[in-house]
This record gives C-alpha cells, structure tokens and sequence, in this order.
C-alpha cells in the first residue's frame, strides 16, 4: 500500500453476491479501489475473519477469477461503487495515511485509509468486508 501513497483514488468496484428474485446487499463484499496510475488493491475477508489484500493492474482483471462461478443460482456482480457512500466523499482525493486495524489477537481485519484528511475504514466483519 506504501506505493499508492499520494495517488489519488479514481474508482471504486464493489463486488455484492446476487440472488436471483432477491435484493442485494451492496453493503457487503470485496471492494477494489483503483488510483490515479492504474494500480488498485481489493479488500476482501478471509475464511479465518481477517483481511486479505490483492494488489491489482491496469488491464488485468485476473483478481476477479476467484468470484466467477455460480452457487445454486446464485453469483458475485461487479458494480462501480464509485459515487456510494462511504466511497464517494473520497474519490479524487489523494491517499495520505493507511493504519491497520487489529483484532484482539493482533490480526489484521481492517485498514483505516486517510484520503487528505478524510476517512475511509474498510474491515471485515463474519468474514467479509462491511460498509
């Protein structure tokens, strides 16, 4: 994550699994945020509740491999999360700060993004990532 330091955040895709004749949970789910030279990272839970992070590239979308499959009728879709919140206050804004959050046995389950001084928490909660 030191590399993205400075680069500012220019979309956001978050992943939500669908049902079908069901409404979807968009508030659950990987998220990738990409920055302002291509280069992004997902968040995502971890079957042990703690948080896995994938460095991503431009023009490589093999980080979405591992979603592409159907489970009894149901899957994961992609949407660009850019303009909800809790995305949306910092998209443009340059990435200054990243603390992790740790969880009682010092595992980390989360990472606090400061975004030129405003906010972003992503951290996983029962095994995915929660906003």
């Amino acid at each position: 994550m030191d590399v993205l330091i400075g680069r500012r955040l220019v979309k956001v895709v978050r992943l939500a699994w669908h049902w079908a004749d069901e409404p979807d949970d968009l508030s659950v789910g990987p998220v990738q945020l990409v920055f302002d030279d291509g280069r992004g990272v997902l968040f995502a839970g971890r079957s042990d509740w703690t948080l896995k992070l994938v460095e991503t590239y431009p023009s490589d979308n093999r980080w979405l491999d591992p979603y592409d499959y159907d489970y009894d009728g149901g899957r994961w879709l992609s949407r660009d999360a850019s303009t909800e919140p809790p995305f949306a206050s910092v998209i443009a804004r340059p990435l200054n700060e990243v603390r992790p959050i740790r969880n009682e046995v010092n595992e980390v389950i989360g990472l606090r993004l400061d975004f030129d001084g405003r906010i972003l928490t992503l951290k996983t909660w029962q095994g995915e990532i929660k906003t």
